[in-house]
This record gives structure tokens, sequence and C-alpha cells, in this order.
């Protein structure tokens, strides 16, 4: 039995809900009492008194990596389990988004609320933004007890959390009834009967006003456990077993301010007949039924795979997740780096590059522009530099809701409805949601959304994706989420694999060689008699997608933090086959890469071929470069955490390699090289060290990620792609770029002439 107890705040629901936990624990039950309250004392009588370390408060101090359910979950008395979600300051952000990031991490650490007989949820309720709804809205309860006192203010937020009931109640009746906690014999229990009668539940019990309540609460304990014998802790076991009896449920009946007013205060007031169409009833709300809607969960994998061969729609499903509850998280997040981007972006951008399908962003339309600029500055980057036109990024299919400062306030459900539609009248293949910051912040559940929207979006997945702008982390989050959540969820389980065909996962969608990249490697492809079958996720459609599986082997674009993510989810979720090797840069690699595949395609004579022409090329190329560059000493201070290509071409030309310094970087972290031994290497490297550096080793050629400014030493400087050009000739082509170089003089003439005519005018 899952209960959500709701009432006004300072109304006594959590001396109730501790009270009752107990109760249920005396009685043989095992009991979890989860506390949503920004006050966090929920469960403080069940603790000794103690006060337990809040899920939020967790979630601020310890790292995504390092979080643990069991420091969340506290054992109170007579084994009941305790948890307290907590909340901000008051006055200072939003206590409802906290309640959903409670659950969230309570969900993704493996919180398994089947395993306790009763789960008690305490909830603030004369608050009633989306947060604190998120018991009900979720499913994660089935039945609502609200308490109130004999006070107005305590019926009138009784009433208010009727009409929140009413709001989720498609799955079927929820309110088991009120539980009136007297104020002492001066107060009249009348006005809570006369509510109770109106809106049709019953009051299940009636908690008398005891001094048994300060004593226990001084000692830190609940009444149950202080003076089990005692009357008022009675009342709570009885309160407790009518409860496990399995009470009737009763639909929610909230009666309008007017109406309220007359019940409570004592006004004449009487139920109405059955009211004629247009004519105003006397107190009852009535909410008018939503047509066409069904309730349905979100598309999962297999239930995409369905719909797309002509299946009913799923009666459940559940989104992406790890089987074996592994966190896929970005670099940034997992070693709590500062954050560039935002997940929606990182999201968006990734997703708009499935090119039957249409992304729709909900949030203001300043935040779709945004990420539409960013998406276009590249289409337009690459078709200048590279003359390729990509569809994807100049005109994407990017919807936005709009969302303004009513749908802030009053929820974005509506604004997010109308773009879906909008979005069905294109009849894309598949439709993906992405919030941004402020859907997030109010609470919007995009995941209920497009499942109420299921039986309109008819056999059109709808996808939502974990976004919510930044706050579920940084750009390459957002990236890792929307090829997890978003292209996983489409890929078939059941494709048979065919032969000749391999996928290439995680390319650089941002970088403007990532086309001629694909070119070599196709090329370097089709002459061992193999074809690309699936990009994940790049320049790609929803039928490929679908087909990922046909592919036998994958082939990783990057070994970076977000390839090796990649790849972790793709092997755990489907059970693919990897190259061991990303895409290759420089001779050795490439030739390596060639025959790793040969072998696992059983042609080996093939890359033996390919890689005896290329060979002769590349030395004749470095015999040509050899007399400009060799005993010459280059210094190497980078980003990149693989340049085996960079050294290999330096070394092959007879450079002298006198320091290597590797930067951290938000993309990888790791250095590797075959080359231990033979050169210096510093990871974690910082500039002020390169100057000193640049001073000591006095190296001719300085290369690193980006041209430094003022330099202690006049030296030539190149730089060195983050993401270098794949093949045989990587290296080559860089080197020969330095030969050039180093024949040029540090400093031109003409920077002489201000000397000279400053001496003239003088």
């Amino acid at each position: 039995m899952r209960i959500a107890l709701y009432g006004k705040g300072g109304i006594g629901k959590s001396t109730i809900a501790a009270n009752l936990a107990a109760a249920f624990a005396v009685r043989g039950r095992t009991v979890l009492q989860i506390g949503c309250d920004p006050k966090h004392d929920s469960t403080r009588l069940l603790l000794d008194g103690r006060r337990a370390t809040t899920v939020l408060e967790y979630l601020r101090d310890t790292p995504p990596d390092q979080q643990r359910l069991a420091d969340v979950v506290h054992r109170g008395y007579d084994g009941v389990a305790c948890v307290e979600a907590g909340g901000p300051e008051p006055g200072v952000g939003c206590a409802g988004r906290g309640i959903l990031s409670t659950f969230a991490l309570l969900d993704r650490l493996g919180l398994d609320s089947t395993a306790f007989d009763v789960v008690l949820y305490d909830v603030l309720g004369d608050v009633v933004c989306g947060g604190f709804a998120v018991p009900l809205r979720v499913g994660y309860a089935d039945v609502v007890c609200i308490v109130s006192s004999e006070e107005f203010m305590a019926i009138y937020a009784a009433n208010n959390i009727l009409r929140g009931v009413r709001n989720f109640e498609q799955a079927g009746t929820q309110v088991a009834g009120l539980i009136l906690n007297s104020r002492g014999a001066h107060e009249s229990p009348e006005g809570v009967r006369r509510f109770a009668q109106a809106v049709e539940l019953p009051v299940l019990a009636t908690v008398p006003r005891s001094d048994r309540f300060r004593e226990a609460e001084q000692q830190g304990k609940t009444v149950v456990e202080l003076a089990p014998a005692d009357r008022v802790a009675a009342g709570f076991f009885a309160l407790a077993d009518t409860l496990l009896g399995q009470p009737s449920l009763w639909p929610a009946r909230p009666l309008d301010d007017v109406g309220l007013e007359q019940v409570v205060l004592g006004k004449a007031w009487q139920a109405p007949d059955v009211a004629a169409p247009g004519q105003a009833t006397s107190g009852r709300e009535h909410k008018k039924p939503t047509a066409g809607v069904a309730t349905l969960p979100a598309y999962g994998a297999s239930d995409v795979a369905k719909l797309a061969r002509g299946g009913a729609p799923p009666a459940a499903s559940t989104p992406p997740a790890s089987p074996s509850g592994a966190q896929f998280l970005s670099k940034s997040l997992l070693f709590r780096e500062p954050l560039l981007g935002c997940a929606f972006s990182g999201a968006v951008g990734t997703v708009t590059h499935i090119q039957d399908a249409i992304v729709i962003a909900h949030g203001p339309r300043s935040c779709t522009h945004i990420a539409c600029e960013s998406l276009q500055s590249s289409g337009i980057r690459t078709l200048y530099r590279e003359g390729i036109t990509i569809p994807e990024q100049l005109t994407p299919n990017l919807l936005s809701t709009d969302m303004d400062e009513a749908a802030s306030i009053y929820g974005g459900a509506a604004s997010l409805g109308s773009a879906l539609r909008r979005a069905l009248d294109r009849r894309p293949r598949a439709i993906f949601l992405a919030s941004t910051c402020p859907a997030g912040i109010i609470g919007d559940d995009l995941r209920q959304i497009a499942a109420d929207a299921a039986a309109e979006a008819g056999t059109v997945p709808l996808i939502p994706l974990t976004t919510d702008g930044n706050m579920a982390g940084d750009y390459m989050q957002g990236v890792i989420n929307a090829c997890i959540e978003g292209a996983g969820a489409l890929v078939d389980p059941r494709c048979p694999p065919e032969d000749d065909l391999v996928n290439i996962v995680a390319e650089k969608n941002i970088a403007t060689n990532t086309e001629p990249n694909l070119r070599e490697v196709a090329r370097l492809l089709d002459q061992l008699g193999l074809r690309v079958n699936c990009r994940f996720v790049r320049r790609t459609s929803v039928e490929a997608l679908r087909g990922l599986l046909r592919a036998p082997l994958n082939l990783l674009a990057y070994n970076d933090h977000l390839g090796r993510v990649l790849q972790a989810f793709l092997v755990e979720r489907f059970g693919v086959t990897f190259a061991q090797q990303p895409f290759p840069v420089g001779f050795a690699e490439t030739s390596d890469w060639l025959q790793e595949l040969a072998a696992f395609f059983g042609r080996p004579q093939r890359a033996k071929a390919i890689i005896e022409q290329a060979h002769a090329q590349y030395a004749r190329g470095i015999q040509q470069l050899r007399p400009g560059l060799a005993g010459r000493r280059l210094m190497i201070v980078t980003y990149n955490h693989d340049i085996d290509w960079v050294v290999e071409a330096a070394l092959d030309a007879g450079m002298k390699l006198v320091k290597v310094g590797i930067l951290n970087s938000i993309e990888d972290h790791g250095f590797r090289t075959r080359y231990n031994g033979q050169f210096a290497v510093e990871t974690g490297y910082t500039p002020e060290q390169r100057d000193v550096d640049i001073e000591r080793l006095a190296p001719h050629l300085l290369l690193a990620s980006y041209t430094p400014a003022g330099a202690v030493l006049p030296l030539h400087c190149a730089t060195i792609p983050m993401c270098p050009d794949v093949g045989f000739f990587s290296g080559l082509h860089l080197i020969r770029r330095w030969a050039t170089l180093l024949k040029a003089p540090i400093y031109e003439g003409w920077r002489n002439d201000y000397a000279l005519v400053a001496s003239d005018h003088a």
C-alpha cells in the first residue's frame, strides 16, 4: 500500500505520518516513509529526534559516481526506512523542483518501493506547484489521505488538495478520506464534518489534542513508541488497521470557493440536483472531460519496433535504462568540472541529425533560437570550408512550444500539446521532446504528456529526452542522453545481422572535418568490401537506427569519454561488438585498424595489399621532409589525449621530442601512448608550466591546441587539430606544414619597419 498524506503546512501532518508509520511497523509491516517537505522533519520522531541527511543536501554535496542509496535511507523505530527530501531556504529556489530531483535520484539509485508493505509520503499540501504533486502524478502513491484541523484555512487547503488529486485521476479514484487532527475541545468539528459530507468523503480518524504528543516529542519519539497502551496510540493502531483493511476509495469532488465558504462557515447549502447544460451548480466543480486522449506510457525500444510493423500501442513500457544500473555521465559531471553548454543544446544538436524526425523544444522561443543558431553556424562553417551541405544543421527540424510566463506559472502541457499537433501534421517518423530550464523548474512531465498524447500520435513514437536545460548536465550530457534515450529507443533488438556492414558511433557533430573523415573511412571500408549501415547519431534516419543491429561490427569514431560511454551503453543494452580501435589517425593506427577489420570479416589479403601500397607513398613523403626536420626540437602542449599519430610522424622525420604537456580536457581523460619512455610527458599541465619549459628547453617548434600569446622566447608555433583527419597520411600532412614553417624567419622583416619610422620621426 502506497499512501500519500497531504495537508496544510503546520497542521501536524508529519506527527501523524510518523505515528502511523510506527503503528504499521508494530503490526509487523515493513514501512518506508518519505518526507516531501522542505522542513525535513517528517521522520525525526522515528529517528530518536535526529534529523536525517536530506536527499537534496546529499545531491548537492556528493559526486554522482559516489552516490549510494544507503546514504539517504535511514533506519528508524522498529525498522522503518526513513527518507527526507529537504528543500531550499525559504524564499530561495523552487522546493517543488527539489521534490522532482529527490524522486529522480531515488529511482536512479535503485530504491525499490515494492520491497515494502507500506510506503508513506508526507507531502506539503498548501503549495500546489507541480513538484509536490509528484507522488500522485508519477504514480508513486495509490491512496490519498488528507489531514485537516477545524480551522477554515486547513479545510481550504484540503479542498485545494482535492483539486490537485482530481487532475491525476485518470488511473482511478484514490482518496481514502480525511483525518481530523483536532486543535482542542474549544474547536468545533462541525465545519470538517460538513465539508466531508459535501465532498462525499469519510472522516477516517479523529486525532485528539493530547499532552502525550508533547511528552513524546521532547524525547524524540512517537506516541506509539513511548506509550503504546495510551488511547492516542490506540487511535493510530485503529487507523493503521483501517488502511490495511483496504478501505473504499472515492473520487475527488472539490468545492468551488463560494461553495466552500457556504459549507464550512455554516451558511445555507444543499447538494445540487443534476444541472441543466450551462446552469451553474451550487458549490461543486465539474471538470470538462478531455476527448481523444489515452493514458499510455512513453515507448521503449521494443515497443517502437513493434509499432513500426503495425502492431498495437503498448500497455506498459519503460524508458531506456541500464540493466546493471550503470550511470552514463559526461566527463564534466563525473569529475565535477565546470559545465560548458547545456544538456538541452547537446540533445537538440544530436537528434536533429535524425533526418525524418522532428524535435520539439519545450521552453521559451529564445532557447530554441539559440540552439538553432548554434546548429546553423556549424552547418554554414562546414559549407564554406568543405563545400558540404548538411540540411540537418542548416534547416533543422526544430519546433518550439514558445513557453511564456503563463506557462511557467500554470504549466506548459497545453503549449506542448499544440506543438505536438503541429509536428504530427508534418508526418514525421518520430518526435523527440527536449525541455529547457523553465520547463524543468516548474516540473512539466514530458513522459506523462507524451503518454497522454500517444493515441493521437498513433504509430509515431513520442520520445522524451532528459534535458531540462542545464539541470540535467552539460552539453555532452545532453548528447549522451539523446543517443541513449532518443536514438537508442528506436533500435529494434530483434533485427538480424547481415554481412559486410559496419556502424559508426560517436562522431563529432560540431567538427568541420566530420564528413571528410567519413569519406576517407568509407573509402578504406570499400577497399575491404564493406559498407556503412548506420551512423549513431549523425546524418541518419529512423529506419537506419531501427536497423542498427544489422551490422555485426561497430566502429568508434573517437576513443574519448563520449565514445567510451556510448560504447558501454550499446554493448550493455544490445550486446553488440566493437572494433578495439577507433577511427585511425596516422600510418601505424590505420594499418592496425585495417588488419583488425580484415581479420573480423575474413579478408586479410585485401588489408595487406592496401597497407603495402600506402607504405610506399608514406615512406617517400617522409624521405622528402626529413632533411628539413631532422634534429629539430619539438615541444607539444595540447588538450588531445591521443597524439601518437603526431609523435609517429615527428620521430619518423628525425625530430627530437623534448616535452609533451597534456592539458585537462572537457572531453577526455587518461593520456594514452604506445611510445612509453621515449619522451618526457606530464599530465595536468598548465600554461604557466609551458612558459617555464619553453625557456628551459628552447624548442624550435611549439605544437599546441591554440597559438599561445606572449611566449617567453621567440619560436615557431603550429596548431594541432582537436579532431584530426583520419587515414594513413594524417601525420605526414601535418609535418609537411612544419617543414615549410621552419624555413621562415621567426620575426618577419616588416616588424622592423616601426623602428625605422620611429627613428626618422625623432
